[in-house]
């Protein structure tokens, strides 16, 4: 039976659809569009670095397994499946985040058979150990890679500053020791405990018709016992692990990050925090921003210069980034205004315009195919609907902004600072 979900702002409505195996089925046809896209999601990325057994005991994952898996799962014994895509014209990739790895095509022609391919390749798991030791060097060269680009630096050290037990400090693909642990094992044991139906997400939007959607699955989607995937608990502090993490590498002017930790919050709760922090930074940090005039004004920040909200599950934080060679007096102005805007908040005009802009954003994203898709995809990873964001930037009101601003522990932030130092 397919859910209709009618959203009165954007006048769209998506399709939900639960396939027997308890895989969610999400889609939103795009009338006049000629492209169409397909994200096949599992619940499983770097921070899932531990699942439990039938016998109640917890198995520990090398850290970098959920990317390992990504790269191998397009192999089969016959043909990968990028090959398979390229013969139909449609383009295809895959990416591990720290809480989900999805695979995904886009295409103008032949959605159907392109469908198929990625639910079949996903679910035709191909493990050897010739295969998995050949992948091994390119994966180390990835990590090397990573390591070696500041950009990428400055924010994983961040992770590892704000938090000491969240595994999303973890990079996600590993390092060159813990992927040297992976096996065939490790990958087919992963692939059994994340990859159950049960623990998955097909989002569709653009040129398709559904009920070819739903005919697919029914003959794609193996079946399967339908049960939730259970990862070691952790104890997270509340308090950030450090204050201030440095890494000397070349760069032409110190780059940095800094965010300010929060408890972990989940649903609902987590697109009103992602939705009200974005605007409280947008009206008090960002490029139109007093803030952001005197700082430029001062040459202590220049165009690098960005805002916004960090979140996934079982994390969320406000944070900014750029280039200074005094980081250190970003932060501490930043905390600063924050203490003040408690006490003198932000005028309600400047939200309501900062507000309107963030809702417009929103609705331009539903002009893309691809957009939709992943917003689709992120809200079934939520839990909510896939028309809670947008309601919940149309509706915000600013009382609750007051609150969420009160609610900052402004202290409680870490900066993460790579520089150039000799």
């Amino acid at each position: 039976m397919i859910e209709k979900i009618y959203d009165k702002i954007t006048g769209e409505t998506c399709l939900k659809y639960v396939h027997q195996s308890g895989t969610e089925i999400y889609m939103l046809p795009m009338e006049g569009y000629s492209s169409a896209t397909a994200q096949f999601t599992v619940k499983f990325g770097s921070q899932d670095n531990s699942f439990r057994t039938s016998s109640g005991e917890y198995v520990k994952i090398p850290d970098g397994t959920a990317h390992y898996l990504e790269h191998k799962l397009f192999e089969s014994e016959e043909k990968d499946a990028f090959s398979l895509f390229a013969q139909t014209g449609a383009s295809c990739n895959a990416g591990t985040s720290f809480d989900y790895t999805q695979y995904y095509f886009g295409c103008t022609d032949k959605f159907t058979e392109n469908l198929e391919i990625l639910l079949d390749f996903v679910a035709s798991p191909y493990f050897t150990e010739e295969n998995v030791e050949k992948e091994r060097g390119i994966i180390a060269q990835e990590i090397t890679m990573y390591r070696d680009n500041p950009s990428w630096r400055v924010f994983t050290n961040l992770l590892e500053a704000l938090y000491e037990k969240n595994p999303v400090r973890l990079d996600i693909a590993g390092t060159v020791e813990s992927i040297s642990q992976i096996t065939p094992k490790t990958l087919y044991d992963c692939y059994d405990a994340f990859y159950n139906p049960s623990n998955m997400f097909l989002c569709v939007a653009g040129n398709f018709n559904p009920e070819d959607v739903c005919r697919v699955c029914e003959e794609k989607l193996r079946a399967g016992k339908i049960h939730s995937v259970e990862t070691e608990p952790f104890d997270e502090p509340y308090a950030v692990s450090k204050k201030i993490t440095r890494l000397s590498m070349p760069v032409a002017k110190p780059i940095f990050e800094l965010g300010f930790k929060r408890s972990a919050v989940y649903g609902m709760d987590e697109i009103k925090d992602y939705i009200y922090f974005n605007l409280l930074f947008d009206m008090i940090f960002g490029e139109s921003s007093e803030f952001y005039e005197k700082m430029r004004e001062n040459g202590l920040l220049n165009d690098e210069w960005n805002v916004g909200v960090f979140s996934g599950r079982g994390h969320l934080f406000p944070t900014a980034r750029g280039e200074s060679d005094k980081p250190e007096l970003i932060i501490e102005e930043m905390q600063r205004l924050i203490r003040e805007f408690k006490k003198t908040p932000p005028s309600k005009t400047l939200f309501e315009r900062v507000k309107k802009a963030t809702y417009g954003s929103l609705i331009r994203d539903f002009n893309n195919v691809s957009s939709v898709a992943s917003t689709l995809t992120e809200a079934a990873l939520g839990g909510v609907s896939p028309f809670a964001a947008i309601n919940t930037a149309a509706s915000a009101d600013y009382e609750t902004l007051l609150e969420k601003l009160e609610s900052l522990d402004e202290e409680n932030a870490s900066i993460s600072i790579v520089e150039n130092k000799e």
